[in-house]
């Protein structure tokens, strides 16, 4: 008798599998169901449901171009999301070694060691030299 692994692997040989989109529709989908054992909706619980689905369709498809233009422009609209949620952590996680601030010229992020008090900066971006005021 052939294993369930090997039974597995054969039936979702030519099928899309999972990707960043599945995974971000079960957590919403969990988040619904966990927003949802609070307020006891049904309308929640169809929706947290029919993601859940719709999620597992999306698994087994053998549409695979689609699925992966799906993820595509998921991903576009996601990564710069978590770009900024990477750089709002790292900014607090460094906040007694760095500060971050905006060069007035050309706008570029400059992470600068902290020197209390008014210090003269030169950006490496655009040359230009301006004050920076660190109080903590």
């Amino acid at each position: 008798m052939e294993s369930l692994k090997n039974k597995l692997i054969r039936f979702m040989a030519g099928r899309y599998g999972i990707d960043q989109l599945y995974y971000a529709g079960l957590f919403l989908a969990l988040g619904l169901m966990m927003i949802n054992m609070m307020v006891n909706s049904t309308i929640l619980m169809v929706i947290s449901n029919g993601v859940i689905v719709l999620m597992v369709l999306r698994g087994f498809s053998r549409n695979i171009s689609r699925r992966r233009m799906e993820n595509e422009k998921f991903l576009k609209l996601w990564n710069p999301i978590k770009k900024e949620g990477r750089i709002f952590f790292r900014r607090i996680k460094e906040i007694r070694v760095h500060r971050y601030r905006k060069c007035p010229h050309c706008k570029k992020t400059l992470k600068l060691p902290i020197k209390r008090g008014k210090n003269m900066v030169k950006c490496p971006e655009c040359k230009e030299s301006f004050a920076v005021r660190v109080i903590v």
